[in-house]
């Protein structure tokens, strides 16, 4: 009998593995086939080389154990008001080098955030205010760039969102195309620390802001809104 049981469980426990994935356990690049054999994904086109697949399916919705799948409306399950995952092609190397968490739900994405916290730890890169936050970790070949949102309506009622988007180090049209509005600081960052006397050297974003607060005083844009 006991033998009978464990036969039945094995499958069910096999079936739920292989239809359920975790995001965070992906390395680019990401082989886009083995994905749309599992889960629904609607494609893209971008105009600045890029092509977007994107997913509302629950069981693709899993990051670090966690799951993120929610919506602000079960009547509508598009992506205006439903929590979704999207992939990144680079048109030109045909790799899927960077991929974007979008949490609409505010109890979902307040307990996302406070996963990445104590799952990252403290950034150099932290900006916050009263609507908004961007936070950056490089780490394990990856970049992670983390947005808050408190700004957020929907049928009048308020909400918070968050993104994180994940990036191949390496892959510059993918991280181009990320690193702007809040994150275009760290986006500045880097081609400093690409400079001829940074080579072979540690020079964090911390450093970086205390060279700006040194040069430009304590009136530096790099210095307003920014969490030491």
């Amino acid at each position: 009998m006991k033998s009978i049981i464990i036969l039945i469980i094995f499958p069910l426990l096999m079936s739920c593995q292989t239809n359920s994935s975790d995001l965070d356990k992906l390395s680019f690049p990401i082989d886009i086939s083995t994905i749309e054999k599992k889960y629904e994904l609607d494609k893209n086109s971008d105009l600045s080389g890029v092509i977007v697949y994107n997913s509302t399916d629950p069981d693709l919705l899993q990051f670090s154990g966690y799951s993120f799948s929610g919506t602000l409306n079960k009547q509508d399950a598009s992506m205006l008001s439903t929590n979704y995952v999207s992939f990144y092609e680079n048109r030109t190397t045909k790799k899927v080098n960077a991929y974007r968490l979008e949490i609409r739900t505010t109890k979902k994405a307040e307990e996302f955030e406070k996963m990445l916290e104590k799952k990252f730890g403290k950034t150099d890169f932290y900006y916050r205010d009263t609507e908004f936050s961007y936070r950056v970790w490089n780490t394990g070949n990856k970049l992670y760039l983390f947005e808050t949102n408190n700004t957020g309506q929907y049928n009048n009622e308020k909400f918070k969102s968050c993104s994180l988007y994940v990036l191949a180090n390496g892959d510059q049209l993918l991280t181009d195309y990320f690193i702007s509005g809040g994150f275009q600081y760290y986006g500045d960052y880097l081609r400093e620390k690409n400079k001829p006397e940074h080579t072979g050297k540690k020079y964090t974003y911390r450093n970086f802001v205390d060279e700006k607060e040194k040069d430009d005083g304590r009136d530096s844009f790099y210095l307003k809104d920014y969490v030491k």
